[in-house]
């Protein structure tokens, strides 16, 4: 059977709790989730719930007092909706190029960039592998400038003995249907000081919730994308309808799941995770360290197997990673995809960019070359946490036998 690109990890265990959500009483799942996160991935830090991650970032941003004349800096290869969320508050944004052959900032010139107007510095922990915080810290201190963590893809990770997002002032979190922690869609904001924390709060308190309806159909898509993505299913038929958009030149997922780049808009109007999402989110933080294992497990066995292989750079991570991807970096990754394809894995090319190629307002940044490259040639193996071993060696197996066909 053909290998999906990923698997969500929403279970019945999820579904259940779905489903008595829909019945007023008990506990209120908002709170439950946000203290369980909290006291689980946060060393007790104060959790807010938010519509999305974007707007988690725009919340902190504007609890820290961040805004028009302000100078923040994050790295170029990113998601586009993290500068729009900046330049949402009127503050700059400052990109730092990534490290050669990898996908996190080159930290070594952070200190040049750090002006009089820098008022945060944003550590993205990307793919579920910790920056090295320590670092970035001491240099963010020496400034007088904020730390925020771009916890996004990593809830869960270690930063040396400190869980990601504990490390900075400020940290905010995805999550979307596919990420290693799920409501079906939402995102939160965390800080370590009470006062931005209940500026954020106030700041939510003005938003309504999903309603029931948009719920539902929120489980029903999540539940859709499972069955999918179920081996056999996929296997005898959305592999085949990828091949057929392929030998049009579409990744046909990629296409439907991309979002475009640009400002962000409907701040006001964004809705809040409801009950039901929010009681999804609440049993699945049972089974968070569980599915993180797995995936570490998976994560550096993929490492080992692929390691020495040439013409191919395998991405650094770090101890502490929880592997939300696997990326590799290759100059023809169009062609392995395809190669790939045909040996029945499915891949991604994900969804971040050269942020610092994206003109806004006409003011482009300078360049940033690695993460132009980066953007250019990435490409994401399976490496989800229902995946065994032996799916595992044919992953590598199949690496191996394409690039072979490709040299």
């Amino acid at each position: 059977m053909n290998i999906p690109r990923f698997r969500p990890t929403t279970s019945f265990r999820e579904a259940a709790a779905f489903l008595r959500a829909l019945f007023p009483g008990g506990l209120d799942p908002a709170e439950q989730f946000a203290a369980g996160l909290s006291d689980g991935a946060l060393a007790g830090n104060p959790v807010v719930l938010a519509p999305s991650a974007r707007i988690a970032l725009y919340w902190l941003l504007k609890s820290l007092g961040i805004g028009p004349g302000d100078h923040v800096i994050l790295q170029a290869f990113n998601f586009p909706a993290v500068p729009a969320a900046i330049r949402a508050t009127g503050a700059e944004v400052g990109f730092l190029d990534v490290g050669a052959g990898t996908f996190e900032a080159d930290w070594s010139a952070l200190e040049s960039v750090i002006g009089d107007r820098t008022k945060a510095v944003i550590a993205t922990h990307l793919y579920g592998n910790p920056v090295d915080l320590a670092r970035v810290k001491r240099i963010c201190d020496s400034k007088g400038v904020i730390l925020i963590e771009d916890c996004a893809q990593a809830i869960g990770a270690m930063a040396g003995r400190r869980k990601v997002g504990t490390v900075g002032e400020g940290a905010f979190f995805s999550l979307g249907p596919t990420k290693n922690l799920t409501l079906l869609g939402g995102g939160a904001v965390s800080t370590s000081d009470s006062i931005p924390s209940a500026k954020i709060r106030d700041m939510a308190s003005a938003h309504r919730s999903v309603g029931l309806g948009a719920s539902i159909k929120l489980a029903a898509k999540a539940a859709a994308m499972g069955v999918a993505t179920n081996p056999m299913v996929f296997s005898m038929t959305l592999m085949p309808i990828l091949r057929f958009f392929e030998r049009r030149g579409t990744d046909l997922v990629h296409e439907v799941m991309q979002e475009p780049a640009g400002p962000l808009t409907g701040i006001e109007n964004a809705r809040m995770p409801s009950r039901q999402m929010a009681a999804v989110g609440v049993a699945q933080l049972c089974r968070l360290e569980r599915m993180n294992r797995a995936r570490v497990r998976n994560g550096w066995y993929l490492r080992s197997r692929l390691q020495e292989v040439q013409d191919l750079i395998v991405c650094p991570m770090r101890t502490g990673s929880v592997f939300m991807s696997f990326p590799v970096l290759h100059p023809q990754r169009e062609a392995l995809a395809l190669q790939l394809r045909r040996r029945g894995i499915d891949t991604d090319f994900g969804f971040m960019a050269d942020c610092s190629t994206i003109e806004v307002d006409e003011s482009p940044e300078s360049p940033c070359p690695n993460a132009e490259r980066t953007a250019r040639e990435i490409l994401h193996l399976p490496v989800y946490p229902f995946l065994k071993k032996r799916q595992m060696d044919r992953i590598a197996d199949a690496v191996r036998d394409a690039l072979q066909d490709l040299s």
